[in-house]
C-alpha cells in the first residue's frame, strides 16, 4: 500500500465516514456561545495577575460586560423569540393516509423561522424521522408566488415542496407565505423581525462605547449603559407591538401548535433592564460618592474635577470682625474643587468641608479673621509673597 493509497478502493478518491450531527443544534449560535466561553476562560486565566484587592471588582466589571455583549449578539441572531411545541398524530407526506406519532416544534427569530419534526419513536415507516427545517424571509417582502419576484421565504418553500419535505414542515411554512385575505402572518413577523433587529444593532455599538467610556468619563459611560438598556427594551416593544395581532394557531392533527414568547424575547428584556439599572445606580454613585465608584473602576478620581475659587459668603460661613461700622469689608475667595458636571444640584456639595483659610482679593493689614463656627487656633492661615517678596499673613 502507498503513502497516498490509504481509504482508496481501486484508486478511487478517498472516502470518509458519515459525520453525523443533531439537526437541531444551531451552529451559529452555537459558535458565538463558544467564542464568548474562550474570551470568559481566557480572562480567568489572567485575573490572579491583577494586584491585591482589584480582582473582585476587575472580574465584576469585565464578567459582567461581556453577558451584556454575548446576550445582545446571541438574541440577535436568536431563534426563540416565539415558540411553540406540540406532540400528535399526523399526516407524514402528501398523497398518503399513513400517519406517524411525532413532535412538531416552531421557532420564530428576526430573520427566519425553524421547523422541527422529531418521530415518537424516531424510526417509523422504515425511516428516521428527525428534521429540522429553516426558512428565512431576509429581508424584502417580494411579489406574491412564488417566481424569481418573489420573497426569500416564498421561494424556500417552493424549493422544500420540490424536495419532498415531510407535510407538517410544509404545512406550517405555508402559514408564513400567504399574504392576502387578512393572512400575513410572514409580513407581520418580517417587518416586526426588521425593526427588532435595527434595534439590536443599535445596543450593540452603544455597548463598545459605554466600555470605552467608563475607562474615561465613568458618568458618561453610565448614560451610554443607559441607552443600551433603553435599545434593547425598544427591540422587546417593537417585536411584540409589530407582529400580527391575531394569535397565531397552526392545526396539526388533533392538536394546536400555539405560540408564546420564548428565552430570547425574555433574555432581551431582562438584559435591557439590567443596563438601565447598572446605569442609573453608576450614575448616582458617581454624582453623591465619586471615592467609591472610582476604586471601582480603577481610574483616577481627580480627572473629573476642576480647581475653582469660591467667594466665603457663599459657603455660608458665618463671620464676625471685631472692626468699626465704617470699614469696608474686603472680598474674599476661597480655593476649591468640583465636578466636571452640569449636574451640580444632584452632587454632594464639593464644599460642604471647605478649608477654612480665605484669600483677601485686596491685602491689606495683618488681622486674622474669627469664625463663629470654627474654633480658633485649628488652622494654619496662608501666606502669599507680595511684589516686594513679603510674607503677609492673610485674614
Amino acid at each position: 500500500m502507498g503513502t497516498y493509497s490509504a481509504f482508496r478502493t481501486n484508486g478511487y478518491p478517498t472516502i470518509y465516514g458519515e459525520n453525523k450531527q443533531p439537526v437541531t443544534v444551531d451552529v451559529l449560535i452555537a459558535g458565538l456561545i463558544f467564542s464568548f466561553v474562550i474570551i470568559l476562560v481566557s480572562f480567568l486565566l489572567i485575573v490572579p495577575g491583577v494586584r491585591g484587592k482589584e480582582k473582585v471588582p476587575f472580574f465584576c466589571r469585565f464578567a459582567i460586560s461581556l453577558l451584556i455583549g454575548a446576550v445582545i449578539l446571541i438574541c440577535n441572531f436568536g431563534q426563540d423569540w416565539e415558540v411553540g411545541k406540540v406532540e400528535t398524530s399526523t399526516q407524514y407526506k402528501a398523497f398518503t393516509k399513513k400517519e406517524v406519532e411525532a413532535e412538531v416544534e416552531l421557532k420564530i427569530g428576526l430573520r427566519s423561522i425553524n421547523v422541527t419534526l422529531v418521530g415518537k419513536p424516531i424510526h417509523q415507516l422504515g425511516e428516521r424521522i428527525q428534521y429540522n427545517e429553516r426558512f428565512s424571509w431576509e429581508w424584502a417582502q417580494g411579489r406574491n408566488g412564488f417566481g424569481p419576484q418573489a420573497g426569500r421565504i416564498n421561494r424556500e418553500f417552493r424549493a422544500a415542496q420540490w424536495k419532498g419535505l415531510p407535510y407538517p414542515i410544509l404545512w406550517i411554512a405555508e402559514y408564513f407565505t400567504i399574504d392576502g385575505e387578512g393572512i400575513r402572518f410572514g409580513r407581520h413577523y418580517r417587518t416586526a423581525g426588521w425593526y427588532s433587529h435595527i434595534m439590536m444593532w443599535t445596543a450593540f455599538p452603544l455597548w463598545i462605547l459605554s466600555n470605552i467610556l467608563f475607562f474615561m468619563v465613568i458618568r458618561y459611560g453610565a448614560y451610554f449603559l443607559t441607552l443600551t438598556g433603553c435599545s434593547l427594551i425598544l427591540a422587546n416593544i417593537l417585536f411584540a407591538s409589530i407582529r400580527n395581532f391575531i394569535r397565531l394557531e397552526i392545526p396539526i392533527g388533533e392538536e394546536k401548535l400555539v405560540l408564546h414568547y420564548g428565552w430570547s424575547f425574555w433574555l432581551t428584556l431582562f438584559t435591557g433592564l439590567l443596563c438601565i439599572v447598572l446605569g442609573i445606580a453608576i450614575l448616582i454613585l458617581d454624582l453623591r460618592n465619586p471615592d467609591i465608584i472610582s476604586a471601582f473602576f480603577g481610574i483616577d478620581i481627580l480627572q473629573d474635577y476642576e480647581d475653582f475659587y469660591i467667594a466665603v459668603e457663599d459657603l455660608g460661613i458665618k463671620r464676625t470682625e471685631l472692626k468699626p461700622e465704617s470699614e469696608e469689608t474686603p472680598n474674599e475667595e476661597m480655593y476649591n474643587m468640583r465636578k466636571r458636571s452640569i449636574s451640580i444640584k444632584f452632587q454632594q456639595r464639593p464644599f460642604q468641608r471647605p478649608l477654612p483659610a480665605p484669600r483677601h482679593l485686596i491685602v491689606e493689614e495683618e488681622q486674622q479673621p474669627v469664625y463663629e463656627n470654627l474654633a480658633a487656633g485649628t488652622f494654619n492661615t496662608i501666606e502669599e509673597e507680595t511684589e516686594e517678596h513679603e510674607t503677609v499673613p492673610l485674614r
